[in-house]
């Protein structure tokens, strides 16, 4: 059996860039450092960095004096930036920049009168920043959700950074068929989308493919449904440990991918343990 791994699989560069921030930062600091909530979606990486006695918070209002505070990749909700400020905290943004350009229209798109509509998961952390930026009305569609009615006249259509093309697609034209202006602006992350089409792409050229990255972790959920839309023997797992042999027989070659926030050894981990099935 074969092992083919797709060419974008594991970390991207922002969430790259927010790890090496955090790990410089804890071998340096000389002082408490803690995240301000889990720095990426992938409980692995999060292990390591309680190793190193980074500690993860879930507000400012738990940070002690003398803390150092990271921002995880997703960014955080405007009110606890503000909050860090007044407290006088060393504060390193470790917000990935495509995150930081949803939030940034968000702001700009209210100013100018839209009703600003978010294409993504309300309960991702990431689209509560983005939603905490906006100074006007807000609306979050879920991917697959019906589109709902909005009174005003001006909306302007943003995305999480994860979402899905045609989910975006599909919720700016059926706004565009009941709104006077329909503005969309797409803050999909480029990684995401070329990620996307790899994860397409080996899955037709596969007989099974292997999903490799958090439960929790939106991308790596979509990198999922995308392959399994087209190759149903499709698994997503977190590590090794979770394969079975019996998921694979019959296989001639099995593809993995991986979410933006999976490791890099958690990924051979997982190609090094379907050698071994094979």
């Amino acid at each position: 059996m074969d092992v083919k791994i797709a060419r974008t699989a594991g970390f991207c560069w922002g969430v790259r860039r927010t790890v090496d921030q955090v790990m410089d930062v804890a071998d340096h600091a000389g002082r408490p450092v803690v995240t301000l909530g889990p720095i990426i979606h992938n409980p692995q990486a999060v292990a390591r960095m309680q190793e190193k006695g980074v500690r993860t918070v879930n507000a400012i209002a738990e940070v002690e004096a003398g803390t150092t505070v990271v921002v995880r990749t997703h960014g955080a909700v405007k009110s606890e930036m503000e909050a860090a400020k007044a407290r006088g905290f060393e504060v390193v943004d470790g917000t990935c920049p495509y995150v930081k350009y949803p939030q940034a229209m968000a702001q700009r798109l209210s100013r100018q009168g839209y009703h600003v509509v978010i294409v993504g998961d309300a309960n991702h952390a990431e689209v509560k920043g983005v939603i905490s930026y906006a100074e006007g009305p807000c609306t979050v569609v879920r991917p697959g959700a019906p589109v709902p009615d909005l009174p005003d006249k001006k909306v302007a259509v943003i995305a999480q950074t994860t979402c899905i093309g045609a989910d975006f697609e599909r919720i700016v034209g059926a706004l565009a068929l009941r709104h006077k202006e329909v503005r969309a602006v797409n803050t999909i992350c480029s990684d995401t989308e070329e990620r996307q089409d790899d994860a397409r792409q080996l899955a037709r050229e596969v007989d099974a493919v292997v999903v490799v990255g958090g439960k929790n972790s939106a991308n790596t959920r979509h990198l999922a449904e995308i392959c399994r839309a087209i190759q149903p023997r499709t698994w997503h797992v977190e590590t090794e440990e979770e394969l079975r042999p019996e998921w694979f027989r019959g296989c001639g070659t099995v593809g993995i991918s991986a979410g933006a926030s999976t490791p890099d050894w958690v990924v051979e981990g997982v190609a090094q343990r379907l050698r071994k099935l094979a």
